[in-house]
């Protein structure tokens, strides 16, 4: 076959004079050194750079029902292509902190602390045939609606003591009736376009078609939506935003694929259907590993598992705060993170996370997180509670065994973990039982009433640092999220002060007294922190995460991700 096409080559050659046979090693010799050149010099003096192009699969778990920002926080699919779709006035960079987003600059707020004036951009369109402009009475309307417990928004509460007026086309002033320095992360909320929404009445609002073919300002929107037989949902791709504000993203279409469950999920990823997918990892058979095609990031979160303690259910050894301090000393956090979690996920040691305002670089130093079973027992007995020979169980001079009921979910780590705390807190002398409820009997039926001695549940503290709904005195009942029962007044005053403080320094400065207080009193056990894994193919670049508040905020750089690219000067 070679000596064949060397023949034909050479009789090819042989054709040419001699003249002709120069001129032909002559433009060779060329071609060849412009290629050397190209790939040399010319990438000296070139750089690549994103461009249009490309598609991206992602799969997820469960259903789209309302992709709208005021219904979506119920449902994590709907928060995702939310966040994609819809653009707020403020959004959070990659260090949570809040930047404009459909807001030209961040907002004036006044000397006392209760006035936001907030400016549009002035180049804002939504992207319908219309191309009609975005104003303040959008923003207006999306914050009215919010407000109306008709639309029934799970936002209501965070703007249920705010007026919102507009100023001219571009501007809108938005009043609270206490000054707050936690009140400016709300303005992260996606803006509906009025011109479309208004003809919906309130009551129809979460029924509307609308809800599945969305229109907002965010960097993508809704191309085709593809239905299974049985009318489910199996994919919905979105396609570049032309008007979007900072301009068309790069990639040309991104896909979502829905499952019904993890198994599915991962099954998609492995057989190539996918090319990503995030999770909060539960379980060790959806921990994927890195591999050469693969980009493995890890995002912490705002949120904790703690273990709650409610003093006042059963005061005899819970009101002590040696018992209290013991709990603590007795828990092995990284047997847990690694023996449940598989080593994915953070160590957590107080309400304020590192990273967020106000944290206290001291407090994993406390003495209620520094792991030791032999000096919680000596604080046992120094509290009263002596070792019963027969059963191995502590009891008291009235002869009453220290027992403790510890309640959670039936969700898979939460059981996991329940059953590691008791075997840490039998070893040390005190006998527990364990109560696994459904997750929805757990809110209804346990943690509205406070119908519990310790709780194990998990709390996600948002961006805001803000521990005021979670430990001061007036949230200790329902609808407040004080789940330790937790009061304390020099506490009490901090908290407010801090809320109520702008100054980013002398907010910070009182939470710091705040967890000094706190870690005196034990309220509650710090587990670990949860993180969000996200597997994403390597072909996709500029993704710019360090952290997250929400899982979807994985997508908040995601016009500016990108898999073509091109050669410019430099």
């Amino acid at each position: 076959m070679l000596r064949t096409l060397f023949s034909q080559l050479n009789k090819f050659w042989q054709r040419f004079s001699g003249a002709e046979k120069k001129l032909l090693l002559l433009l060779i010799l060329v071609v060849i050194v412009s290629e050397i050149f190209s790939l040399t010099v010319g990438r000296r003096y070139t750089r690549l750079v994103p461009a249009s192009g490309g598609q991206y699969v992602e799969g997820l778990v469960g259903q789209p029902h309302y992709i709208n920002p005021l219904l979506a926080p119920a449902n994590d699919v709907d928060q995702d292509l939310s966040r994609i779709i819809y653009a707020g006035l403020l959004k959070f960079d990659k260090n949570l902190n809040l930047v404009p987003d459909l807001a030209q600059d961040m907002p004036e707020i006044g000397s006392d602390g209760k006035q936001f004036t907030i400016k549009l951009r002035d180049n804002l369109y939504w992207p319908t045939k219309e191309n009609r402009k975005i104003t303040a009475d959008d923003v207006v309307f999306t914050i009215l609606a919010i407000q109306n417990p008709d639309y029934q928004s799970p936002l209501r509460l965070s703007w249920n003591r705010v007026s919102a007026e507009k100023v001219d086309d571009l501007t809108v002033r938005i009043t609270t009736r206490e000054s707050s320095a936690t009140f400016i992360s709300n303005l992260t909320v996606g803006i509906l376009p009025k011109h479309i929404w208004e003809t919906i009445q309130p009551g129809s609002f979460a029924l509307s078609q609308l809800n599945l073919q969305p229109v907002g300002a965010g960097p993508f929107q809704v191309a085709e939506v593809k239905r299974a037989g049985d009318g489910q949902i199996r994919s919905l791709t979105l396609s570049p935003n032309r008007n979007f504000h900072l301009g068309p993203p790069y990639l040309k279409k991104i896909t979502f694929k829905f499952y019904p469950t993890t198994d599915d999920l991962i099954d998609a990823y492995h057989s190539r259907d996918i090319d990503g997918l995030g999770y909060v990892p539960f379980d060790k058979n959806l921990f994927i590993e890195a591999k050469k095609n693969l980009q493995q990031i890890v995002l912490p979160l705002p949120q904790y598992q703690a273990v709650f303690i409610n003093r006042i259910k059963n005061p005899a050894p819970l009101e002590d705060a040696k018992v209290r301090l013991a709990l603590a000393k007795s828990v092995d956090k990284n047997k847990i993170i690694a023996e449940v979690y598989g080593g994915q996920a953070q160590d957590a040691y107080g309400p304020i996370l590192p990273g967020h305002l106000g944290y206290h670089e001291q407090i994993p130093g406390a003495d209620m997180n520094i792991y030791d079973a032999e000096k919680a027992k000596a604080l046992l007995d120094a509290a009263g509670w002596v070792v019963d020979a027969g059963t191995g169980f502590r009891h008291d001079k009235q002869n009453r065994t220290i027992t403790l009921s510890l309640v959670t979910n039936n969700f898979t780590p939460n059981v996991r973990v329940a059953e590691l705390l008791r075997q840490m807190w039998e070893a040390i002398g005190i006998k527990i039982t364990l109560s696994i409820e459904a997750t929805s009997d757990l809110e209804e039926k346990r943690i509205r009433s406070r119908d519990y001695e310790l709780l194990l549940f998990s709390e996600n503290v948002g961006a805001d640092p803000d521990p005021f709904p979670f430990w001061h005195s007036s949230q200790l009942r329902d609808p407040g999220f004080n789940l330790s029962t937790f009061s304390n007044k020099e506490a009490d005053k901090l908290l407010v002060d801090g809320r109520t403080n702008i100054s980013s320094d002398q907010r910070a400065a009182k939470y710091k007294q705040f967890q000094e207080i706190f870690v005196g009193d034990v309220p509650a056990i710090f587990l670990n922190r949860s993180v969000f894994v996200y597997n994403v193919t390597s072909d996709v670049q500029g993704l710019d995460l360090n952290t997250i508040v929400t899982p979807s905020d994985r997508f908040a750089n995601i016009n500016e991700w990108y898999i073509e690219t091109k050669r410019v000067k430099k």
